[in-house]
Formats: C-alpha cells, sequence, structure tokens
C-alpha cells in the first residue's frame, strides 16, 4: 500500500525530526553550562541529550500530546530577544532606584490577565511570557476550552512588552 508506507516514513521522519530537536536543545544548554568544554564534556553533555530526547519524546507519547497550536510561534520568538533586553533593564532600574522608578499605580507593576489569539498554543505561549524578566506568569484559565485561554500574569509596566503583543489577542 503506497499511502501507508507513505504515512510510516513521513511518521518516522517527525520522530527523528523532533528527537534532533530536543537533543539539540538539551544538548546547547548543556554545553552552556559547562564552563570549560572539552571532548569527554562533549560526549557525556550528547549522551545525556540523547537519552534526554528520547525520554521526552516517550513521555509526550505516553501522554497522548498532539503538538499544536503554533500560531504565533516565530513572531513570539524574535520578540524574545528585546523583551530580555527590556525586562532586564527594567529589574535593574528597580534595583538600583527603588520600585519608584517602575512608575505608579496605573503604569507600574501590577497583575493582568492576557487572552491569548486564536490557535497560540498555550504552554509555549506560557513559556515565552515566564521567559521575559518583567513578566511573571500566574496561572492559566480555559486550557481546555478552544474558545479562549486567558493566562494571568504579574507585570512590572502596565504596557505589554513586545513577547505580550505577538501572543495576545487582548489584555484585561
Amino acid at each position: 500500500m503506497p499511502g501507508a508506507e507513505s504515512r510510516r516514513a513521513s511518521a518516522v521522519l517527525g520522530a527523528i525530526a523532533e528527537t534532533v530537536v530536543w537533543g539539540g536543545a538539551l544538548f546547547g544548554v548543556t554545553v552552556v553550562s559547562i564552563t570549560s568544554v572539552g571532548p569527554v564534556e562533549v560526549a557525556v553533555a550528547g549522551s545525556a541529550a540523547l537519552g534526554g530526547a528520547l525520554a521526552a519524546r516517550a513521555i509526550r507519547r505516553a501522554a497522548e500530546i498532539v503538538p499544536s497550536g503554533g500560531r504565533g510561534a516565530l513572531r513570539a520568538a524574535a520578540a524574545l530577544p528585546p523583551a530580555l533586553l527590556r525586562g532586564c533593564l527594567l529589574l535593574m532600574s528597580a534595583t538600583l532606584g527603588g520600585p519608584a522608578r517602575l512608575g505608579g499605580p496605573d503604569t507600574g507593576p501590577g497583575f493582568r490577565r492576557i487572552v491569548l489569539r486564536e490557535g497560540t498554543g498555550p504552554a509555549w505561549a506560557g513559556l515565552v511570557l515566564a521567559a521575559s524578566p518583567d513578566t511573571c506568569v500566574i496561572g492559566m484559565d480555559g486550557v481546555a476550552s478552544v474558545d479562549e485561554v486567558t493566562v494571568g500574569v504579574h507585570v512590572l509596566r502596565q504596557e505589554p512588552n513586545v513577547v505580550e503583543r505577538a501572543v495576545a489577542r487582548a489584555t484585561r
């Protein structure tokens, strides 16, 4: 059956791609965490990353999780570096100049709810929001809902940062 062979080949390529992505990410994090990298460290990092990648794939399959909701992921990933810089500068400003440097009740720290754009995966959206130093994800509502997923965040500034604008349909 040509259709079955094509589906099997596609599944194998998907499994390889998933393992390579997980392995690459885990290898990168491990190597960056090591002060001096030699051949032994590279071998250990590579074998640990491969084991972690295989375990991550097995866990995802056992939990029957199907990757979806990638809409806006590239825009959010591109927005993350400027958000990291802005967040770090805000944290430094608050540390050196005190909380008053962040602004008053209308502009300074506070809580906000972000409604995610349609088709945006709550898992990766929560991850990039949490990666911004000036945004702390408190919780999510409606994750099982198709209509609306909201993310509760604590922010240092009331104006949305670039990552929030990339994943949000609206803020409340």
